[in-house]
């Protein structure tokens, strides 16, 4: 062995001895940091158990002074509600009475003055309705209002209904509130769709969107039950009142009751049918064809919106070249051998002619905008019947909130029961006995609602599928029909003008013949 290997074997033992010895340093430094969180952890849980005894201790001394207060005032408790019972009697019976006497002064006023319709008598009015009555309506004349900084339009409604005569003006914004208010107290029911919301307002758009909104009342007035209803018929064609977004939101919100009430007296329901097995197929086969007609629509939509533009781009062609290139063309070179009162166009005793090429080229009066005016109003009623469908469901939800809320009242009373306060009732002032009595009216209500919620679904159900949707496609043909024959009408109108212009040409020509 070499001199030199000694000292290294030397040297590595003594690096080795060495690592060994800080290792076993940092163990001992990692079990003392160990020990001092044990430690650390134990004190602070000894003083949280310590705190809460001491809190315990003092919730039960609270407790013992709690009840000997309620022992020493209950004497004073019983008889003060006692006396408290006594005059709510007195108080109610007085109540009951007067209110008699208000209803008999009511009575006796109404038949004085005769019927007098407010928003207060919905049902009355709602019930009196002339169904056969022949409605008249119809939207038209947009008038721009307000001022520099903001304008907007208002459009004139116009008609007669069983009631008698209305005309009013109503914003957009208020066709908007009117069908949402419809929606939310007409669950499960079609109500007819408007347009969209446009924040351009340009001259097309104001043309179309009048157009539409007049569709929008046509259909209305199908639907009695809409159309009859407060909203519609008395506040949004009869009320004066400036601000009619307001006045819509200020009619009460109605309960689960209240629908189910209003559809049985409006569909004169006495028993509500279970959901069968047909009603289901029903609906899903009209969701189904909705759906897939949407598809073919929309190409018909972009087919039916390029004839018109085509039409619209040759009335503006048409005017012109007979409304102003020929006019030029015999003032420019014809007049340099004809006579003035010998031209046709140029000629000023034949403004006529000049005025029936204005008639033609009119934009109003693009009888094919009406074919666009069908297919997109198509559209729109797939998406608002679908709608129905949306608001139907809705109920559902309802229901199962209501049954949420149900199983959380029959959680707390059962804590009750056992002696236990639950969270809010850690809250109240009252007794447990008072809080259970309390809980269980509550539980009583919410059960009725829960039964109602059922009920109305199963009466939304039968009356979608035994009247709204059959409705909903006779009428759909009678709008179709209707359409057709204004455009029909309009297309002869056109080509009248059209009929016009050519025989005043003829005629002038004539006039002009050299003998």
């Amino acid at each position: 062995m070499s001199k030199d290997t000694v000292p290294e074997k030397q040297q590595v033992l003594q690096e080795s001895t060495q690592e060994q010895a800080q290792q076993t340093q940092i163990e001992g430094q990692n079990q003392q940091e160990q020990q001092v969180k044990q430690d650390t952890q134990i004190k602070v849980e000894n003083q949280e158990n310590q705190e809460k005894q001491e809190i315990a201790t003092e919730q039960v001394k609270q407790d013992k002074e709690d009840i000997k207060e309620n022992q020493q005032s209950s004497q004073t408790q019983e008889q003060i509600i006692q006396k408290d019972v006594e005059s709510e009697i007195t108080k109610n019976e007085n109540n009951i009475e007067e209110n008699q006497v208000k209803e008999q002064q009511e009575k006796q006023q109404i038949t004085e003055k005769g019927e007098v319709i407010t928003t207060q008598n919905l049902d009355n009015i709602f019930l009196k309705a002339d169904y056969n009555f022949p409605i008249e309506i119809k939207v038209s004349d947009p008038v721009q209002k307000g001022g520099n900084i903001s304008t907007y339009y208002v459009y004139t409604i116009k008609g007669k209904d069983c009631f008698g005569e209305f005309e009013t003006q109503r914003r957009f914004n208020e066709f908007y509130t009117i069908r949402e208010l419809l929606l939310v107290k007409w669950p499960g029911q079609y109500v007819p769709p408007i347009p969209e919301k446009s924040v351009s307002t340009g001259s097309e758009i104001i043309i179309e969107r009048t157009r539409l909104l007049n569709i929008f009342c046509m259909k209305m007035m199908q639907i009695k039950h809409l159309y009859y209803s407060e909203e519609f018929y008395d506040i949004f064609l009869r009320s004066t009142n400036p601000d009619l977004n307001k006045q819509l939101a200020q009619i009460p919100k109605q309960n689960v009751f209240a629908y189910t009430d209003r559809y049985k007296q409006t569909f004169q329901i006495n028993e509500i049918k279970e959901i069968s097995p047909e009603m289901i197929k029903k609906m899903s086969g009209v969701q189904s064809f909705l759906k897939q007609s949407q598809i073919s629509l929309t190409k018909q939509l972009e087919q039916s919106k390029s004839l018109s533009s085509s039409r619209k781009q040759l009335k503006e062609t048409f005017f012109t070249i007979f409304g102003l290139n020929i006019s030029e063309y015999e003032k420019q070179i014809l007049q340099e051998w004809v006579p003035q009162n010998k031209l046709i166009f140029a000629n000023p005793a034949n403004t006529d002619i000049l005025e029936l090429t204005k008639k033609i080229r009119d934009p109003c009066n693009n009888s094919l905008d009406k074919i666009q005016d069908l297919i997109s109003t198509e559209i729109r009623d797939i998406e608002a019947f679908l709608q129905a469908f949306q608001t139907r469901d809705s109920l559902m939800q309802s229901k199962q909130k209501a049954e949420q809320k149900l199983s959380e009242e029959q959680s707390d009373l059962y804590k009750i029961m056992k002696g236990n306060s639950t969270m809010k009732g850690s809250f109240s002032k009252l007794s447990l006995e008072e809080q259970k009595s309390k809980l269980e009216l509550q539980l009583n209500e919410t059960q009725k609602e829960v039964d109602q919620y059922k009920l109305l679904f199963q009466l939304v159900t039968d009356v979608l599928t035994s009247y709204t949707i059959d409705k909903f496609k006779k009428d759909k043909h009678q709008t179709y029909k209707s359409i057709l024959a204004d455009l029909a009408q309009c297309e002869q109108q056109y080509l009248e003008i059209q009929q016009q212009f050519w025989s005043k040409v003829q005629q002038v020509i004539a006039q002009n013949q050299e003998p």
